[in-house]
């Protein structure tokens, strides 16, 4: 029961941290691509399928305004699952935000560090360190 209490406040006190280190600009990865959003929801899942990776799925939010994508990285959970399952709230899964800016539009996920910066331990920093350039490499390929 004290834990449910504690967890909530020891994320609130990450992220304060997270902020006043920097740009709290610096926790997300977002790109730019001339591409519609369906186009962008369509090359995310087609890209998460070519990798072998869980396309959860995809839902309009605000009005329709925003699409969220959930994919699972399974080669993030092999590495933070043997830690605790409850690491599955942080990764292997997480949200790409999609959504125009601008007449623009934009894709943003969280940096993976988060992970590491929520959860310290050895593993979620070897699993933010994989999760970076795989995230990267997808963001770079849908967005072409």
């Amino acid at each position: 029961m004290r834990l449910n209490a504690i967890v909530p406040c020891a994320i609130l006190l990450a992220l304060t941290a997270v902020a006043q280190a920097g740009d709290p600009n610096d926790i997300f990865i977002v790109r730019a691509t001339s591409k519609t959003p369906d186009a962008t929801v369509a090359a995310i899942k087609s890209y998460s399928e070519q990798k072998k990776w869980q396309y959860v799925g995809d839902s309009k939010v605000k009005n329709g305004e925003v699409r969220l994508v959930k994919i699972c990285l399974p080669e993030v959970g092999n590495l933070i699952w043997p830690v605790g399952l409850q690491l599955s709230a942080l990764l292997p899964c997480g949200n790409v935000g999609i959504y125009q800016k601008g007449g623009v539009t934009e894709i943003s996920v969280l940096h993976p560090r988060y992970l590491h910066v929520l959860y310290p331990h050895p593993a979620t920093d070897a699993a933010s360190a994989v999760a970076e350039p795989l995230l990267t490499e997808m963001l770079d390929a849908v967005t072409k």
